[in-house]
């Protein structure tokens, strides 16, 4: 842990910031179903409440929904409204439909095809349809939680303070760098996908459950690897892409990390404003809630953000070869078999303890350190993983589709 010089002039303490100017916007990917498990043949859901409709939005498929969630810091606020959003749309899903918890898609009893695309928005069918050709359409149905952060106007000040950075971007291009390289360490701790369901591989499928098929090599469909030394860099290499080839647009970049814009979705307005915040892309559905995601893995996101945030920068050849071997471990314990322990225990618990260490220094809310200290316990025994959970549940499920238009996976409660 790097020692920092508490500053008496710094108005915002970073126990402040993480838990008060760290915003988090999920954004929560799901699946309609039918009552035989199958993909939803009935048309998108409409004429929601004004409360609700705002955040329901079009995915690649007509049976995927997407829920775009306010910015909130904090994060009890945040959970209780993304589960108020969410049961809300489940409850107005049409007869016998409801929503898939899990990022594999639902049995797909045939193959999908033209017409499971979404026709909405109108004026990016044609990009949906070309991209139709390049990947197999069953990756693409997998689903997962973004989550879009951002510091507040006085934590940026206070970082810049604490950092020698000078400017907002170079800050978020740091903290972009370090979320890059431990990736792996989210597919760790946050991966639910152990397996796949019937339709889903062409061929043959893993000889035994994995910690997250969403995130490695068999999983969302990925094309090309972005350049995070700098913004002009980053759009530099998209741009370049899109002109061999490469890519398609813009949106087919789907590196676990975006660093974006409020003004737009075209990288070049990241030229013009600069960094509103970064999309972590990277996350499986948690299962086991209504949202897709807990109340204590927001909080380990965060408190990552700012340990991330205060970290010594990197060297650029040092990032891009240490970049180079987070990659392949990811890929590495995205396969692994959860019932084992993981090639990265080790390396999660080191990370994982100093963050315990400099929460409890900066004197992080008890919240905060109580759930950075959940996840460094699960690395101890990887029966408390959240990936051999979701295998167990699986098996004792049967047939998964459940009376609750918006059901869960119900985990036994962990013993002390």
């Amino acid at each position: 842990m790097v020692e920092l010089t508490i500053r008496a002039a710094r108005e915002v303490t970073l126990d402040q910031i993480v838990a008060s100017h760290t915003n988090i916007g999920i954004e929560v990917e799901k699946v309609r179903i039918d009552p035989q498990n199958r993909l939803s043949e009935q048309p998108f859901p409409t004429d929601f409440s004004e409360e609700v409709g705002e955040f329901v939005e079009h995915e690649f498929f007509n049976a995927q929904i997407e829920f775009a969630m306010p910015v909130e810091p904090d994060v009890e606020k945040n959970s209780a409204r993304a589960a108020q959003i969410v049961q809300a749309v489940a409850n107005h899903l049409g007869p016998g439909e409801r929503l898939w918890p899990y990022s594999c898609p639902p049995p797909l009893t045939q193959p999908l095809e033209q017409r499971h695309i979404s026709r909405q928005p109108e004026e990016t069918y044609s990009y949906r349809e070309r991209l139709s050709h390049v990947y197999d359409l069953r990756r693409i149905l997998n689903t997962g939680i973004h989550i879009n952060l951002s510091f507040t106007e006085p934590a940026l000040a206070a970082l810049l303070q604490l950092t020698e950075f000078s400017t907002t971007d170079e800050l978020y291009v740091h903290l972009a760098q370090y979320f890059m390289l431990h990736r792996w360490l989210f597919t760790y701790l946050f991966g639910a996908t152990p397996l796949a369901f019937a339709g889903y591989f062409p061929g043959d499928a893993p000889t035994h459950p994995v910690r997250s098929l969403r995130s490695g090599p068999l999983g969302f469909p990925t094309n090309i690897h972005g350049d995070y030394q700098s913004v002009p860099r980053y759009v530099a290499r998209i741009e370049k892409a899109i002109a061999t080839g490469e890519l398609l647009a813009p949106g087919q970049y789907y590196e676990p990390v975006r660093l974006k814009s409020t003004a737009g979705k075209d990288p070049r307005k990241l030229l013009e404003t600069g960094i509103s915040h970064l999309e972590l892309r990277a996350f499986d559905l948690n299962p086991g809630t209504v949202t897709g995601v807990t109340a204590d893995q927001l909080r380990l996101v965060q408190s990552l953000a700012v340990y991330f945030a205060v970290e010594p920068p990197l060297e650029a050849e040092e990032f891009e070869t240490e970049l180079a071997v987070a990659r392949q471990l990811n890929d590495l314990i995205a396969m692994e078999d959860p019932r084992d322990a993981s090639t990265c225990q080790n390396q999660a618990e080191e990370i994982l303890s100093q963050l315990v260490s400099f929460a409890a220094f900066y004197e992080f809310p008890a919240e905060y350190q109580c759930s950075i200290h959940h996840f460094l316990e699960t690395c101890t025994d990887c029966t408390r993983s959240l990936s051999y959970k979701v295998w167990q549940q699986i098996g004792k499920l049967g047939n998964p589709a459940l009376s609750n238009e918006c059901f869960t996976f119900k985990f036994e409660p962990e013993s002390d």
